[in-house]
């Protein structure tokens, strides 16, 4: 009995393994992130698709800092891109982010690598919509780091974004 409890144990444990190793979880709201490009997990042809839920279920980071568009110091929460990008096992050099409007901005991969780049979801402890900004905003530690304060990287602060294509 012991012997049988101990391979069904095992079997539910490679199981489960090789599950997570496949793919990520099917979004069961609207998708608000889609990320395209060299990706170790997918759930879709388009590449890996996020509702907000599961992008709140990845680790969160604070960043507090200014912005030329909000006044004084803000509150912006969200997961590390960096993370994002480990956990879909992604790879590549350069970052095309798209926005709902249409605007396209190239957000090089060092920038990634370097600074800790958070997809926002929350400011100031309220959740993104399309009207504030989201439903997630890319957001420098511009105040941490004086040489981010200029128009190259405030430009690469994208709101309202959709997708991230990686090449």
């Amino acid at each position: 009995m012991n012997r049988l409890i101990h391979v069904l144990f095992l079997s539910l444990l490679m199981s489960t393994a090789s599950a997570s190793a496949e793919g990520l979880s099917i979004p069961t709201g609207n998708v608000i992130l889609t990320i395209s490009g060299a990706l170790g997990k997918s759930n879709s042809e388009q590449g890996a698709e996020f509702d907000l839920a599961m992008l709140l279920a990845l680790k969160q980071t604070v960043i507090n800092t200014k912005t030329p568009w909000t006044e004084g110091i803000n509150k912006f929460e969200g997961p590390l891109l960096k993370d994002v990008f480990s956990y879909l096992n992604l790879t590549g050099d350069e970052i095309s982010a798209i926005a709902l409007n249409g605007y396209r901005i190239n957000i090089p991969m060092v920038d990634v690598n370097t600074y800790p780049i958070i997809l926002a979801l929350k400011h100031n402890d309220t959740l993104l919509t399309v009207r504030t900004k989201g439903p997630s905003w890319v957001i420098y530690p511009w105040s941490d780091h004086s040489e981010l304060r200029n128009r190259t990287y405030y430009t690469r602060g994208i709101w309202q974004l959709q997708r991230l294509d990686i090449h």
